[in-house]
């Protein structure tokens, strides 16, 4: 990977103070006359550059065998292309200006999809060969770093077309149940084209309960905990009397998923127990590093076992330590409690997002992070 032409630029950004949001300041400045989306335009104009130099900042600090990986090339290079896109725009004066912007902005959201996934191989492909490469600081703060940007560049985007029901990125009286429901219609639909086989997920508890959360947010958690659960369940109990890589005709006795919801005064509560066999104390430790995953640990004898299917639902060992970080952006958080031999119950944490609450006006780790940086900065 060669020096970016702009290395000088960068440098001097990424020792610049950024001016930090919280929530609650977003979602009160979120309205859609012209004054305010020239306004929001020029300041997004102005801080992205610098929370992205940070982030290239550290990429060129990364060890060589890292960066000079296919998949995280890409990803240095998808953020250059925003760092500079951005930094190059034209000072926002008129509608038209801001306009040809927030055009822009929906163009880099959309080249920013991959950026996990293309993490996640290339940090999978680098440990593969050097397998005492740990980047966790690293990859915490990218991933901060990306939950920040991509939703202050979203809830920039919709501040334009007001949805009923929702303040921004924000949806108002977001039911968990719902959510929950259908992502176990779409797991259960691909558990069983893997397995041939599924357990049944039942909810309890306080299903009407409701929070005003990012919609996406809590789809990607409930997503992650929740296929985790059914497939250690499945793989557990899953029929053992195969033929070559058929299914027995047979019905498995595979016990059930449970989804317990709860609502207390400051957090949801989604706990969600499995009888997928627990793991030990030490593994516990181990799975919240990114890059570690089960679907690496194959039986030869396993059937299953190479089944890219099968890969698809284990994911690439990022799922838990991504579902802490965007739990405990707002304050939330996500525990374990293994009972080895036996199960796991998962607890996730939401905090109610509602105007004037904590969990908006208090510094988020986007904004800690960024005042860290800032007195790092300043120090003589």
């Amino acid at each position: 990977m060669s020096l970016p032409r702009n290395l000088r630029h960068i440098q001097a950004l990424a020792k610049q103070q950024a001016n930090t949001v919280t929530l609650g300041q977003l979602l009160r400045t979120t309205r859609s006359d012209p004054t305010s989306l020239i306004r929001q335009g020029q300041w997004l104009r102005s801080q992205l550059p610098i929370r992205f130099a940070r982030r290239l900042d550290e990429f060129l600090q990364l060890p060589y065998v890292v960066v000079h990986n296919s998949n995280i090339k890409q990803v240095f290079d998808i953020y250059i292309d925003t760092f500079e896109s951005v930094s190059d725009f034209p000072t926002i004066i008129t509608e038209r200006d801001e306009a040809d912007f927030v055009s822009l902005i929906r163009a880099q959201l959309e080249k920013h999809q991959q950026v996990a996934r293309l993490v996640a191989e290339g940090y999978r492909e680098v440990r593969h060969n050097y397998p005492h490469f740990r980047l966790d600081s690293f990859l915490d703060r990218l991933f901060i770093t990306r939950i920040s940007a991509r939703i202050l560049m979203e809830n920039y985007i919709r501040m334009r077309t007001p949805q009923e029901g929702h303040i921004g990125v924000v949806q108002k009286e977001l039911s968990p149940l719902r959510v929950l429901q259908d992502l176990s219609t779409e797991i259960t639909r691909l558990t069983e084209a893997i397995y041939g086989v599924a357990p049944e997920i039942e909810f309890r508890g306080n299903l009407t309960c409701t929070l005003d959360y990012i919609p996406r947010h809590v789809q990607f958690m409930c997503q992650e905990l929740l296929k985790n659960a059914v497939r250690a369940t499945t793989e557990r109990h899953k029929p053992r009397n195969l033929a070559g890589f058929g299914f027995t005709s047979e019905p498995a006795s595979i016990p059930r998923v449970a989804v317990e919801l709860q609502k207390g005064d400051v957090h949801v509560i989604i706990k969600i127990s499995d009888q997928g066999g627990g793991m030990p104390k030490k593994i516990q430790e181990e799975a919240w590093q990114y890059g570690w995953t089960t679907a690496d640990n194959e039986d030869d004898a396993d059937p299953y076992s190479g089944c890219s299917w099968r890969k698809e639902l284990a994911g690439y060992g990022f799922g838990l330590p991504l579902t802490r970080l965007h739990a405990q952006y707002f304050g939330g958080d996500v525990f374990m409690q293994a009972l080895p031999g036996h199960g796991t119950d998962m607890y996730l944490l939401l905090n109610h997002l509602k105007e004037g609450s904590p969990s908006i006006e208090e510094d988020d780790p986007s904004t800690a992070l960024t005042e860290t940086e800032n007195r790092s900065v300043n120090a003589p």
